[in-house]
């Protein structure tokens, strides 16, 4: 009873699992007294019979034809039928032709039950095949799954063992903490320089806003080396003071990106995206419940175009720096709206030729 119990509640939760087991075996009760057949064993009637959910189908939520979560017929078991009274038909068919009998006539010739039994068991036997089939190829994925697996481990037993590439340290995994740590200081004063020069405008040299863009990444650089100092200091591990170091990196270029945005907001460009989108939202005012409701709404529309913009202009500027530091090649790609204004100008001044 208890490991019933645990089925059916594993299918409809437990709060309803003792009623639905109460109801199948009152169930199965009534159906055992009207065959007026005697239980001469109630423990193994109970045990195979009275208990265990009955179903032909494979959704484990059958019971009987009837689904235990729903109560509604099983979907699963009305296919099966379906396709039983499919392959009846089929075989009649096959078997008598134009000259097809109602079902209760052709259903008992003994004819018809062996040319049916011999279309199951072909069937039965078809779906064995297949079962076989899809159980080798998923026996030969999960070899190679496994195969896959126990290379790659092999191949990170062989990593891990590998000495530092920067300090030499043994089974450091290519790159040990420390390094790690002290490369994303670098990144982080690389990035500091690329956005504060993203905020050069075209007046000021390439000179200056190199020197600009140096002294930010030197200024993320002296905040590391200071935490990393501090951190030593108070009688931190060296692993301990280099992530000290790489968080100090990270927030110092975050305040140098915070002022970039903070500068290109306020750009021309930035200006021209925040008026159309006040403008834009203004023209929705009806959709508010007051003028002053749509001002609101107008402003802070203006103020997401505006930082949106801003946010693109720092990501662009960085995209073209980090090409160039690669070293790939810059081309200038064609503004769309610029060639089909050319395209069209094009046209009519070819029109205007032809009429004169």
């Amino acid at each position: 009873m208890r490991r019933e119990l645990q089925l059916v509640a594993g299918v409809v939760g437990p709060e309803s699992a003792e009623r639905l087991l109460s109801a199948r075996l009152d169930r199965r009760l009534t159906r055992q007294r009207l065959s007026q057949a005697p239980i001469t064993d109630p423990v193994g009637w109970l045990i195979g019979r009275a208990l265990p959910r009955l179903s032909n189908c494979y959704d484990s939520r059958c019971d009987e034809g009837t689904r235990l979560d729903t109560g509604a017929p099983c979907p699963a078991c009305e296919a099966l039928i379906a396709d039983r009274r499919a392959l009846r038909h089929s075989v009649a068919a096959r078997l008598f032709g134009n000259q097809l009998l109602p079902e209760r006539e052709y259903g008992r010739t003994e004819r018809f039950e062996k040319a049916l039994r011999r279309e199951f068991a072909s069937q039965q036997a078809h779906a064995a095949v297949l079962r076989g089939r899809a159980t080798d190829e998923r026996n030969a994925r999960q070899a190679a799954v496994a195969a896959r697996r126990a290379e790659a481990e092999a191949v990170a037993a062989v990593r891990k063992e590998a000495p530092c590439l920067d300090c030499g340290r043994q089974t450091a995994a290519d790159v040990c903490g420390i390094c790690s740590s002290w490369r994303a200081v670098e990144a982080a004063a690389s990035e500091a320089g690329d956005v504060t020069r993203a905020v050069g405008t075209g007046d000021r040299a390439p000179t200056v806003l190199a020197r600009v863009a140096e002294r930010a990444a030197a200024d993320v650089r002296a905040e590391a080396k200071l935490a990393a100092s501090r951190g030593r200091a108070e009688g931190a591990a060296e692993e301990t003071a280099s992530c000290m170091a790489k968080l100090a990196a990270e927030l110092t270029a975050c305040e140098h990106r915070s002022a970039a945005l903070d500068a290109l907001a306020h750009e021309a460009r930035a200006d021209a995206e925040a008026i159309a989108a006040f403008e834009a939202e203004l023209r929705r005012s009806h959709l508010h419940q007051s003028a002053d409701d749509a001002q609101r709404a107008a402003r802070a529309a203006a103020e997401a175009a505006r930082l949106r913009t801003a946010e693109h202009l720092v990501a662009a500027a960085l995209a073209e720096r980090r090409a160039r530091r690669r070293g790939a090649p810059q081309q200038d790609e064609a503004d769309p709206y610029r060639v089909g204004a050319a395209r069209v100008r094009a046209e009519i001044h070819r029109a205007k030729a032809k009429v004169a």
